[in-house]
Protein backbone atom coordinates (compact mmCIF):
# COMPACT_ATOMS: atom_id res chain seq x y z
CA UNK A 1 0.00 0.00 0.00
CA UNK A 2 0.69 3.75 -0.53
CA UNK A 3 0.59 4.96 3.23
CA UNK A 4 -0.32 8.93 3.84
CA UNK A 5 -0.87 9.99 7.73
CA UNK A 6 -2.28 13.62 7.66
CA UNK A 7 -3.81 15.50 9.72
CA UNK A 8 -6.53 16.74 6.46
CA UNK A 9 -9.60 15.62 8.14
CA UNK A 10 -11.88 12.42 7.13
CA UNK A 11 -15.22 13.42 7.77
CA UNK A 12 -17.53 10.28 9.14
CA UNK A 13 -21.66 9.73 9.47
CA UNK A 14 -22.45 6.77 10.88
CA UNK A 15 -20.05 3.81 9.33
CA UNK A 16 -19.14 5.89 6.07
CA UNK A 17 -16.06 7.82 6.02
CA UNK A 18 -15.91 11.11 3.16
CA UNK A 19 -13.37 13.89 2.78
CA UNK A 20 -13.11 17.12 0.45
CA UNK A 21 -13.96 17.11 -2.97
CA UNK A 22 -10.46 18.80 -3.39
CA UNK A 23 -8.45 16.55 -1.37
CA UNK A 24 -10.49 13.76 -3.53
CA UNK A 25 -9.51 15.17 -6.30
CA UNK A 26 -5.19 15.19 -5.35
CA UNK A 27 -5.44 11.68 -4.02
CA UNK A 28 -6.98 10.53 -7.51
CA UNK A 29 -4.36 12.72 -9.42
CA UNK A 30 -2.20 10.79 -6.91
CA UNK A 31 -3.70 7.42 -7.85
CA UNK A 32 -4.00 7.37 -11.44
CA UNK A 33 0.05 8.95 -11.80
CA UNK A 34 1.01 6.15 -9.93
CA UNK A 35 -0.48 3.24 -11.98
CA UNK A 36 -1.25 1.03 -8.91
CA UNK A 37 2.22 0.14 -8.95
CA UNK A 38 2.48 0.51 -5.21
CA UNK A 39 -0.81 -0.92 -4.38
CA UNK A 40 -4.03 1.30 -3.11
CA UNK A 41 -3.63 4.71 -1.58
CA UNK A 42 -4.47 4.22 2.21
CA UNK A 43 -5.41 7.97 3.86
CA UNK A 44 -4.99 7.91 8.16
CA UNK A 45 -6.01 10.57 9.87
CA UNK A 46 -8.24 12.36 12.46
CA UNK A 47 -11.92 12.39 11.96
CA UNK A 48 -14.68 14.80 12.16
CA UNK A 49 -18.67 14.38 11.91
CA UNK A 50 -20.03 15.19 8.49
CA UNK A 51 -22.11 17.40 10.05
CA UNK A 52 -19.83 19.85 11.12
CA UNK A 53 -18.35 20.62 7.89
CA UNK A 54 -19.98 22.63 5.15
CA UNK A 55 -17.27 21.66 2.68
CA UNK A 56 -18.67 19.26 -0.63
CA UNK A 57 -17.48 16.01 0.06
CA UNK A 58 -17.25 12.92 -1.36
CA UNK A 59 -17.02 9.15 -0.78
CA UNK A 60 -13.93 7.07 -1.38
CA UNK A 61 -13.92 3.10 -1.16
CA UNK A 62 -10.22 0.65 -1.64
CA UNK A 63 -12.41 -1.90 -3.44
CA UNK A 64 -14.42 0.82 -5.83
CA UNK A 65 -12.16 3.30 -6.67
CA UNK A 66 -8.52 2.20 -5.10
CA UNK A 67 -8.60 4.86 -1.84
CA UNK A 68 -8.90 3.53 1.56
CA UNK A 69 -9.81 6.17 4.25
CA UNK A 70 -8.85 5.53 7.95
CA UNK A 71 -10.08 7.40 10.93
CA UNK A 72 -7.43 7.82 13.75
CA UNK A 73 -8.72 9.68 16.74
CA UNK A 74 -10.96 12.94 16.87
CA UNK A 75 -9.53 15.38 15.46
CA UNK A 76 -10.69 17.93 18.42
CA UNK A 77 -8.82 15.68 21.11
CA UNK A 78 -7.31 17.42 24.43
CA UNK A 79 -3.56 17.11 24.45
CA UNK A 80 -3.73 15.69 27.88
CA UNK A 81 -6.28 13.02 25.97
CA UNK A 82 -3.83 12.56 22.99
CA UNK A 83 -0.99 11.73 25.33
CA UNK A 84 -2.77 10.27 27.29
CA UNK A 85 -3.03 7.41 25.16
CA UNK A 86 -4.09 8.34 21.67
CA UNK A 87 -1.06 8.60 20.52
CA UNK A 88 0.47 5.17 21.90
CA UNK A 89 -2.72 3.85 20.21
CA UNK A 90 -2.54 5.73 17.20
CA UNK A 91 0.95 4.87 16.72
CA UNK A 92 0.17 0.70 16.73
CA UNK A 93 -1.81 1.20 14.43
CA UNK A 94 0.62 2.75 12.24
CA UNK A 95 3.19 0.54 13.21
CA UNK A 96 0.77 -2.19 11.97
CA UNK A 97 -0.13 -0.71 8.59
CA UNK A 98 3.63 -0.32 8.39
CA UNK A 99 3.93 -4.14 7.97
CA UNK A 100 1.81 -3.86 4.60
CA UNK A 101 3.35 -0.69 3.63
CA UNK A 102 4.95 -0.08 -0.35
CA UNK A 103 5.81 3.60 0.03
CA UNK A 104 5.23 6.03 3.31
CA UNK A 105 3.90 9.55 2.18
CA UNK A 106 4.35 11.39 5.35
CA UNK A 107 4.73 15.03 6.77
CA UNK A 108 5.34 17.31 9.76
CA UNK A 109 2.32 19.21 10.12
CA UNK A 110 0.97 19.63 14.18
CA UNK A 111 4.01 19.34 16.35
CA UNK A 112 1.88 18.87 19.80
CA UNK A 113 -0.19 15.80 18.30
CA UNK A 114 3.31 14.50 16.04
CA UNK A 115 1.63 11.36 14.64
CA UNK A 116 2.06 12.54 11.03
CA UNK A 117 6.32 13.02 11.73
CA UNK A 118 6.18 10.03 14.28
CA UNK A 119 5.12 7.96 11.29
CA UNK A 120 8.14 9.13 9.24
CA UNK A 121 10.42 8.09 11.40
CA UNK A 122 8.99 5.04 12.01
CA UNK A 123 9.17 4.07 8.25
CA UNK A 124 12.71 5.43 8.34
CA UNK A 125 13.65 2.87 11.13
CA UNK A 126 11.96 0.26 9.09
CA UNK A 127 13.77 1.11 6.29
CA UNK A 128 10.87 1.70 3.77
CA UNK A 129 10.87 4.00 0.98
CA UNK A 130 9.40 8.10 2.50
CA UNK A 131 8.04 10.55 0.68
CA UNK A 132 8.25 13.87 2.98
CA UNK A 133 5.98 16.54 2.03
CA UNK A 134 5.87 20.51 3.04
CA UNK A 135 3.46 22.29 1.58
CA UNK A 136 4.06 25.52 2.88
CA UNK A 137 6.40 26.57 6.10
CA UNK A 138 4.82 25.81 9.13
CA UNK A 139 6.59 27.86 11.30
CA UNK A 140 6.36 31.08 9.55
CA UNK A 141 2.52 30.35 9.23
CA UNK A 142 2.31 29.94 12.84
CA UNK A 143 4.23 33.63 13.70
CA UNK A 144 1.96 35.20 11.27
CA UNK A 145 -1.23 34.62 13.37
CA UNK A 146 -0.48 33.48 16.30
CA UNK A 147 -1.30 35.70 19.75
CA UNK A 148 1.40 36.98 20.79
CA UNK A 149 -0.19 39.40 22.97
CA UNK A 150 1.26 37.96 26.21
CA UNK A 151 5.14 36.66 26.96
CA UNK A 152 3.42 33.31 27.76
CA UNK A 153 1.76 33.21 24.36
CA UNK A 154 5.12 33.81 22.66
CA UNK A 155 7.11 31.24 24.21
CA UNK A 156 4.29 29.15 23.53
CA UNK A 157 4.44 30.03 20.28
CA UNK A 158 8.27 29.96 20.03
CA UNK A 159 8.54 26.37 21.70
CA UNK A 160 5.59 25.21 18.58
CA UNK A 161 7.33 26.56 16.23
CA UNK A 162 11.08 25.54 16.77
CA UNK A 163 9.72 21.79 17.22
CA UNK A 164 7.84 21.75 14.18
CA UNK A 165 11.58 23.12 12.74
CA UNK A 166 13.62 20.43 14.57
CA UNK A 167 10.69 17.92 13.37
CA UNK A 168 11.40 19.04 9.53
CA UNK A 169 15.26 19.45 9.54
CA UNK A 170 14.99 15.31 10.88
CA UNK A 171 12.52 14.27 8.50
CA UNK A 172 14.29 16.09 5.42
CA UNK A 173 17.17 13.80 6.55
CA UNK A 174 15.76 10.85 6.60
CA UNK A 175 13.46 10.93 3.62
CA UNK A 176 14.25 9.40 0.28
CA UNK A 177 12.20 12.25 -1.36
CA UNK A 178 11.32 15.41 0.21
CA UNK A 179 8.68 17.24 -2.09
CA UNK A 180 8.74 20.70 -1.04
CA UNK A 181 6.96 24.22 -1.56
CA UNK A 182 7.79 27.24 -1.64
CA UNK A 183 11.40 29.03 -1.90
CA UNK A 184 11.47 29.80 1.78
CA UNK A 185 10.80 25.73 2.84
CA UNK A 186 13.14 24.86 0.22
CA UNK A 187 16.19 27.64 2.07
CA UNK A 188 14.89 26.09 5.02
CA UNK A 189 15.41 22.56 4.63
CA UNK A 190 16.39 21.83 0.88
CA UNK A 191 20.08 21.27 1.68
CA UNK A 192 19.71 18.64 4.27
CA UNK A 193 18.59 16.21 1.32
CA UNK A 194 19.64 15.31 -1.98
CA UNK A 195 16.35 14.54 -3.76
CA UNK A 196 14.12 17.33 -4.06
CA UNK A 197 11.30 18.03 -6.07
CA UNK A 198 9.17 21.41 -5.80
CA UNK A 199 5.72 21.21 -5.58
CA UNK A 200 3.34 22.30 -8.23
CA UNK A 201 0.55 21.84 -6.12
CA UNK A 202 -2.01 21.70 -8.91
CA UNK A 203 -5.53 19.82 -9.39
CA UNK A 204 -6.62 20.75 -12.79
CA UNK A 205 -5.98 18.64 -15.96
CA UNK A 206 -5.38 19.88 -19.69
CA UNK A 207 -8.91 19.09 -20.93
CA UNK A 208 -10.29 21.20 -17.87
CA UNK A 209 -8.78 24.87 -18.20
CA UNK A 210 -11.24 27.36 -19.66
CA UNK A 211 -11.26 27.64 -23.45
CA UNK A 212 -9.31 30.13 -24.39
CA UNK A 213 -11.69 32.01 -26.74
CA UNK A 214 -13.90 32.78 -24.02
CA UNK A 215 -11.03 34.07 -21.91
CA UNK A 216 -10.15 36.22 -25.47
CA UNK A 217 -13.67 37.27 -25.32
CA UNK A 218 -13.80 38.77 -21.52
CA UNK A 219 -10.54 40.49 -22.36
CA UNK A 220 -12.30 42.55 -24.90
CA UNK A 221 -15.08 43.35 -23.38
CA UNK A 222 -12.84 44.17 -20.11
CA UNK A 223 -10.44 46.82 -22.37
CA UNK A 224 -14.49 48.99 -23.39
CA UNK A 225 -14.51 49.74 -19.35
CA UNK A 226 -18.37 49.75 -20.07
CA UNK A 227 -18.82 46.97 -17.23
CA UNK A 228 -17.49 46.51 -13.76
CA UNK A 229 -14.07 45.21 -13.48
CA UNK A 230 -14.61 42.02 -11.40
CA UNK A 231 -11.93 40.16 -9.25
CA UNK A 232 -12.65 36.58 -8.30
CA UNK A 233 -11.44 34.41 -5.17
CA UNK A 234 -11.82 30.46 -4.70
CA UNK A 235 -11.71 28.55 -1.37
CA UNK A 236 -12.37 28.13 2.23
CA UNK A 237 -14.24 31.27 3.55
CA UNK A 238 -12.13 31.57 6.77
CA UNK A 239 -10.40 34.35 8.58
CA UNK A 240 -6.96 33.57 7.45
CA UNK A 241 -7.79 34.03 3.79
CA UNK A 242 -8.53 37.84 4.97
CA UNK A 243 -11.59 38.62 2.47
CA UNK A 244 -12.37 40.68 4.90
CA UNK A 245 -9.48 42.85 4.12
CA UNK A 246 -10.69 42.62 0.36
CA UNK A 247 -13.95 43.53 0.80
CA UNK A 248 -12.82 46.69 2.13
CA UNK A 249 -10.19 47.50 -0.62
CA UNK A 250 -12.93 47.27 -3.10
CA UNK A 251 -15.51 49.44 -1.07
CA UNK A 252 -12.24 52.15 -0.64
CA UNK A 253 -11.98 51.76 -4.38
CA UNK A 254 -15.64 51.99 -5.56
CA UNK A 255 -15.56 55.44 -3.24
CA UNK A 256 -12.72 56.94 -5.03
CA UNK A 257 -15.06 55.73 -8.43
CA UNK A 258 -13.71 52.40 -9.67
CA UNK A 259 -16.42 50.15 -10.97
CA UNK A 260 -15.33 47.29 -9.70
CA UNK A 261 -17.26 43.93 -8.44
CA UNK A 262 -16.49 40.82 -6.88
CA UNK A 263 -17.12 37.55 -7.17
CA UNK A 264 -16.75 35.07 -3.63
CA UNK A 265 -16.59 31.08 -4.51
CA UNK A 266 -16.59 28.98 -1.74
CA UNK A 267 -18.62 28.45 2.06
CA UNK A 268 -17.06 28.49 5.47
CA UNK A 269 -17.70 29.65 8.76
CA UNK A 270 -16.84 33.53 7.36
CA UNK A 271 -19.66 33.14 5.04
CA UNK A 272 -22.49 35.22 7.54
CA UNK A 273 -20.10 38.00 8.55
CA UNK A 274 -19.35 38.56 4.80
CA UNK A 275 -22.34 39.12 3.58
CA UNK A 276 -23.39 41.67 6.68
CA UNK A 277 -19.97 43.24 6.30
CA UNK A 278 -20.46 43.91 2.23
CA UNK A 279 -23.76 44.80 3.23
CA UNK A 280 -22.26 47.74 5.93
CA UNK A 281 -19.77 48.73 3.29
CA UNK A 282 -22.39 49.15 0.41
CA UNK A 283 -21.10 46.82 -1.65
CA UNK A 284 -24.37 44.40 -1.36
CA UNK A 285 -25.11 45.01 -5.05
CA UNK A 286 -21.47 44.87 -6.25
CA UNK A 287 -20.38 41.27 -4.29
CA UNK A 288 -21.76 37.91 -5.86
CA UNK A 289 -21.57 35.37 -3.58
CA UNK A 290 -21.71 31.72 -5.70
CA UNK A 291 -21.11 29.38 -3.05
CA UNK A 292 -19.39 26.20 -2.36
CA UNK A 293 -18.39 24.16 -5.64
CA UNK A 294 -17.25 20.60 -6.15
CA UNK A 295 -13.44 21.00 -7.35
CA UNK A 296 -13.21 20.22 -11.36
CA UNK A 297 -14.12 22.10 -14.73
CA UNK A 298 -17.04 24.00 -13.46
CA UNK A 299 -15.44 25.50 -10.80
CA UNK A 300 -12.85 26.73 -12.79
CA UNK A 301 -15.45 28.08 -15.67
CA UNK A 302 -17.21 30.17 -12.85
CA UNK A 303 -14.13 31.65 -11.45
CA UNK A 304 -13.18 32.20 -15.25
CA UNK A 305 -16.14 35.10 -15.17
CA UNK A 306 -14.13 37.13 -12.92
CA UNK A 307 -10.90 39.39 -14.86
CA UNK A 308 -8.13 39.12 -11.76
CA UNK A 309 -7.60 36.67 -8.99
CA UNK A 310 -7.55 38.87 -5.58
CA UNK A 311 -6.06 37.73 -2.37
CA UNK A 312 -5.51 39.95 0.67
CA UNK A 313 -4.24 37.24 3.29
CA UNK A 314 -3.23 37.21 6.75
CA UNK A 315 -0.68 34.97 6.90
CA UNK A 316 2.01 33.61 4.50
CA UNK A 317 0.83 30.93 2.72
CA UNK A 318 0.85 28.82 -1.09
CA UNK A 319 -2.94 28.79 -1.90
CA UNK A 320 -3.49 26.28 -4.88
CA UNK A 321 -5.93 29.09 -6.15
CA UNK A 322 -3.39 30.37 -7.78
CA UNK A 323 -3.05 27.96 -10.27
CA UNK A 324 -6.61 27.45 -10.54
CA UNK A 325 -6.45 31.60 -11.58
CA UNK A 326 -4.44 30.49 -14.23
CA UNK A 327 -6.14 27.64 -15.45
CA UNK A 328 -9.31 29.83 -15.23
CA UNK A 329 -7.19 32.58 -17.52
CA UNK A 330 -7.25 35.07 -14.61
CA UNK A 331 -3.92 37.19 -13.72
CA UNK A 332 -3.43 37.60 -10.25
CA UNK A 333 -3.81 40.93 -7.60
CA UNK A 334 -2.62 39.95 -4.76
CA UNK A 335 -0.64 40.86 -1.14
CA UNK A 336 3.01 40.27 -2.05
CA UNK A 337 3.54 37.44 0.68
CA UNK A 338 6.29 35.04 -0.17
CA UNK A 339 4.78 32.43 -2.31
CA UNK A 340 2.97 35.56 -4.62
CA UNK A 341 6.26 36.97 -5.04
CA UNK A 342 7.76 33.70 -6.28
CA UNK A 343 5.31 32.79 -8.64
CA UNK A 344 4.53 36.39 -10.23
CA UNK A 345 8.97 35.95 -10.79
CA UNK A 346 7.76 32.86 -12.20
CA UNK A 347 5.24 33.39 -14.54
CA UNK A 348 5.09 37.86 -14.65
CA UNK A 349 1.29 37.20 -14.35
CA UNK A 350 0.75 39.21 -11.37
CA UNK A 351 0.25 42.66 -9.70
CA UNK A 352 1.87 42.79 -5.90
CA UNK A 353 -0.04 44.34 -3.15
CA UNK A 354 2.22 45.66 -0.25
CA UNK A 355 0.96 43.14 2.35
CA UNK A 356 -1.65 44.47 5.00
CA UNK A 357 -1.20 47.81 3.70
CA UNK A 358 -5.17 48.58 2.29
CA UNK A 359 -4.66 51.95 1.11
CA UNK A 360 -1.92 51.21 -1.13
CA UNK A 361 -3.84 48.24 -2.14
CA UNK A 362 -7.05 51.04 -3.10
CA UNK A 363 -4.41 53.01 -5.27
CA UNK A 364 -3.50 49.75 -7.09
CA UNK A 365 -7.03 48.83 -7.82
CA UNK A 366 -8.52 52.18 -8.64
CA UNK A 367 -4.96 52.32 -11.20
CA UNK A 368 -6.18 49.00 -13.11
CA UNK A 369 -9.44 50.19 -13.07
CA UNK A 370 -8.47 53.28 -14.95
CA UNK A 371 -5.84 51.73 -17.00
CA UNK A 372 -7.17 48.10 -17.55
CA UNK A 373 -5.11 47.70 -20.36
CA UNK A 374 -2.46 46.74 -17.81
CA UNK A 375 -4.24 43.46 -17.42
CA UNK A 376 -4.39 42.15 -20.68
CA UNK A 377 -0.35 41.31 -21.48
CA UNK A 378 -1.02 39.91 -17.44
CA UNK A 379 -3.74 37.34 -18.52
CA UNK A 380 -1.86 36.57 -21.76
CA UNK A 381 1.08 35.44 -19.34
CA UNK A 382 -1.53 33.20 -17.25
CA UNK A 383 -2.43 31.55 -20.20
CA UNK A 384 1.14 30.46 -20.97
CA UNK A 385 1.40 29.61 -17.55
CA UNK A 386 -1.40 27.06 -17.02
CA UNK A 387 0.19 24.76 -19.72
CA UNK A 388 3.45 24.15 -17.59
CA UNK A 389 1.15 23.69 -14.34
CA UNK A 390 -1.47 21.37 -15.45
CA UNK A 391 -1.48 18.60 -12.90
CA UNK A 392 -1.14 16.11 -15.91
CA UNK A 393 2.55 17.59 -16.10
CA UNK A 394 3.15 17.66 -12.33
CA UNK A 395 1.71 14.14 -11.10
CA UNK A 396 4.03 12.77 -14.17
CA UNK A 397 7.62 14.33 -12.61
CA UNK A 398 5.95 13.29 -9.30
CA UNK A 399 5.82 10.03 -9.98
CA UNK A 400 8.93 9.55 -12.33
CA UNK A 401 10.61 11.26 -9.04
CA UNK A 402 8.87 8.52 -6.42
CA UNK A 403 9.95 5.34 -8.57
CA UNK A 404 13.37 6.84 -8.53
CA UNK A 405 13.44 7.32 -4.84
CA UNK A 406 11.88 3.90 -4.89
CA UNK A 407 14.53 2.29 -6.76
CA UNK A 408 17.61 3.12 -5.25
CA UNK A 409 15.82 2.49 -1.60
CA UNK A 410 15.67 -1.16 -2.69
CA UNK A 411 19.04 -1.27 -4.20
CA UNK A 412 20.17 0.24 -1.07
CA UNK A 413 18.70 -2.86 1.02
CA UNK A 414 20.26 -5.32 -0.90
Amino acid sequence: MYLLPITVPIFVEGSRSFIATDWRRALVLLRDSLQGRYGPLVVAAPSAPAAETDQPLEAADRQADGIELLPLFDRVTPLNSYWGGVHQATMARIDTLLTRTTVLHGTAEDPLRPFTYSSVMRAARKRLPVVFVQDQDVSRSMRDIADTSGLAARLKLELQAQAHVHQCRRATRVAGLCLFKGKDTIARYGHLTRHLLEIEDTSYTMDEMVPENRIRERLATLVSGQRPLRFGFCGRLVQIKGLDRSLRILAAARARGANVAFDIIGTGPELAALRALAVDLGMADHVAFHGGMPYGPMLLSRLAGSDALLFNPRMSETPRMLFDAYAAGLPIVADDIDYVRQRAAGEQATVLLPWKDDAAAVETIVGLDADRGQLVPLTERALQARVYHAADTWYRRRAEATHAMVDRVRGDRR
